[in-house]
């Protein structure tokens, strides 16, 4: 079993300074416990539009400065990262959370018990193919990132709160669509394991072992051991936070590969390309991936024990 030595952790640390964008060097020394985390909800205000959503690149391949859903997402992510809940007192912690969520159920479009993730305005701005306006990308995304979104709502707000009643509604409507389902996305892969972990605790949902086991079941019927390609569905990104003999098994594979592929200056290369040569804005957005690549996969190690 491989581990992350704690000489590749100073190099990492270091290099982090040299390449890393603000929010990505907060949310690595949050997650290392060299910085405490409330300094993650500072760096995410220099996203935040004036509707209280987020937007500016915050998700690095979509550099659309309006608020879009999926954008509202990555902040939820970030901040459930790092240890996040209803439990926090900080000011800015909720009206970050009710000002996000004000936009989410009052104001964007929720159709089919789903959000859009991107908007029409994505088209105005430099973006990658996947956040372009179209209904093949809302098919792609499918519940991604609504599944997610609506386990986040619940961790993050009092049961007293409306945003909690309408995200417990939905999530019913959502559980109950999903054990009809045959197959899905990797996105939705993630945002359903994302879902699953907000909740798992919560005794909400009389159904949700038998959504669990249906994932475990779909994800070892999806999921590929090859990790070099974009294309494949991989153990980390299926089993995240469900498990099974096999899943584990090819979790500390993947586990091993992650530690053997960071690269020689001591971060970690971004290889997803945009999709298309459409915007010259890729290139910048391939260096500032390296940052966000790294915070992302330092997580995983530390969640499987594999820090030193």
């Amino acid at each position: 079993m491989k581990l992350l030595t704690k000489e590749m952790q100073d190099d990492m640390a270091r290099q982090m300074t040299y390449k890393a964008r603000d929010i990505d060097m907060t949310l690595y020394n949050a997650l290392d416990g060299t910085m405490e985390r409330d300094f993650v909800l500072d760096s995410l205000m220099l996203y935040r539009t004036k509707d209280g959503g987020f937007a500016g690149g915050l998700y690095i391949d979509n550099y659309n400065t309006n608020t879009s859903v999926y954008q509202i997402y990555e902040a939820f992510r970030l901040m459930d990262m790092v240890g996040f809940d209803s439990s926090c007192d900080n000011e800015l912690y909720t009206d970050i959370v009710n000002k996000a969520c004000n936009y989410l159920y009052n104001r964007a479009e929720f159709i089919d018990n789903k959000w859009n993730p991107n908007v029409k305005s994505n088209d105005d701005f430099a973006h990658s193919k996947e956040f372009s306006f179209t209904k093949e990308n809302k098919e792609l995304f499918g519940y991604h990132p609504t599944a997610a979104i609506l386990g986040y709502t619940l961790i993050f707000n009092k049961p007293t709160k409306a945003y909690y009643k309408k995200a417990l509604q939905a999530a019913n409507k959502m559980i109950d669509e999903f054990l009809t389902m045959d197959k899905i996305t990797k996105y939705e892969f993630i945002s359903f394991n994302s879902f699953y972990n907000s909740v798992k605790d919560l005794n909400l949902f009389p159904k949700l072992e038998e959504f669990k086991n249906k994932l475990i079941k779909m994800a070892e019927d999806a999921v590929s051991s090859d990790f070099e390609s974009d294309d494949t569905i991989k153990p980390l990104d299926c089993a995240l936070y469900i498990s099974s003999k096999k899943l584990d098994e090819l979790k500390e594979l993947q586990l091993d590969y992650l530690i053997s592929s960071i690269a020689s200056f001591g971060l970690w290369d971004h290889k997803k390309a945009w999709g298309y040569d459409k915007y010259a804005e890729e290139d910048s957005a391939m260096i500032k991936w390296v940052g966000a690549e790294t915070v992302n996969n330092y997580f995983i190690l530390k969640k499987y024990g594999r820090i030193e």
